[in-house]
């Protein structure tokens, strides 16, 4: 009899071992915490979990996810956006393309942060630095998977547009935007996950209302259980926002969701 290839876990194999290793990994941390062994900053998830609930309950969260969530979105969407259009542009546009490769190249070099003291200088430790921050950063991976997209468009598509007499602009929001859309979405998927990054680092740095300052005030403290029940609520917070973002995305994308990393 011939050999058969090895049999790959199905889809729900791999979830049950994926969650498997998960509690695995945190029914260690939960006993090493309550063992005694450790430092106390160690602090157990069950005792996190617990204080996420307290602050829920009391109220003290939503004020400060509510300013957090203010300067992640608006620093996405007008990073992003900008990022998207000039990434399109210049992947159908050597001008466009030439004008901002080098310019864009020598800053998104640059750590963002390092900038937001300059920024502060001239619109101070306001929400409109943070965003400004928040936006640059935002703006390359958004740029660069745009571009990316329309550069990789089968050159067939264009030519069956000029074949068939198709305008410049009905060929860029018909053919190109529609082909470039998996890679573009990957990018808006970083961006994303960058906006957060750079939400704690400004609030951080700012000393300003937020969860990223209550991450920092209560390190400084001692409070630990405070400050990693803030981080959970962080990462909640990321994690649900990008699982809105790549369900949209999966909706836009019908056929292509493995470059999304999900399921049609």
């Amino acid at each position: 009899m011939a050999n058969r290839p090895p049999s790959t876990p199905a889809g729900g194999d791999l979830l049950h071992v994926t969650l498997g290793f998960q509690l695995l990994l945190l029914l260690a941390w939960e006993l090493s915490a309550r063992s005694g062994s450790f430092p106390d900053y160690l602090v157990a998830p069950s005792v996190i979990l617990a204080e996420v609930g307290h602050r829920f309950a009391h109220g003290e969260v939503f004020s400060h996810l509510g300013q957090s969530l203010l300067r992640v979105y608006a620093g996405f969407a007008a990073g992003s956006a900008l990022g998207v259009v000039l990434g399109l542009l210049s992947g159908v546009l050597r001008p466009v393309r030439d004008l901002l490769d080098t310019l864009q190249a020598f800053v998104h070099a640059i750590p963002k942060i390092s900038l937001f003291p300059a920024v502060a200088v001239w619109l101070g430790f306001t929400d409109a630095s943070r965003i400004l921050i928040i936006a640059l950063s935002c703006f390359f991976p958004a740029y660069l998977n745009a571009m990316s997209g329309a550069l990789g468009i089968n050159p067939k598509y264009l030519w069956l547009s000029r074949n068939n007499e198709i305008g410049r602009l009905r060929t860029f929001t018909q053919v190109i935007v529609p082909a470039s859309l998996p890679r573009t979405l990957v990018g808006l998927r970083i961006s994303l996950m960058v906006a957060f990054i750079l939400m704690v680092a400004t609030e951080v740095v700012g000393h300003s209302d937020g969860l990223g300052s209550m991450v920092m005030l209560s390190y400084q403290h001692g409070e630990y259980t405070s400050m990693y029940a803030y981080i959970a609520v962080i990462a909640a917070a990321g994690f649900l926002s990008n699982l809105v973002l790549q369900r949209m995305a999966l909706r836009l994308c019908r056929g292509q969701a493995a470059e999304l990393g999900g399921r049609a």
